[in-house]
């Protein structure tokens, strides 16, 4: 049986949440993610999974499930100003 509340480490190299990063050709489609620079992902999928958030009135597209709890709990951080 998993124990799916217990805390994880956060500064571990391995990643245990879902991975999504299919190439994304930069575009109108896409974004950069905020928390991992440099990785695009594609609006569309972003939107469909609930990885976008809206802050100091921008839309910001996460990449991958491991990167909505690092902007939700440090917005300002990640945005881009």
């Amino acid at each position: 049986m998993t124990d799916h509340g217990a805390a994880r480490p956060t500064s571990h190299h391995h990643h245990e949440h879902e991975h999504d990063h299919d190439p994304v050709n930069p575009g109108v489609d896409a974004a950069q993610c905020p928390v991992m620079a440099g990785r695009f992902v594609a609006k569309a999928k972003a939107e469909a999974k609930g990885w976008v958030r809206q802050y100091a009135g921008a839309t910001y597209w996460l990449c991958c499930a491991g990167c909505v709890p690092k902007f939700d709990a440090d917005p300002a951080n990640y945005a881009v100003a």
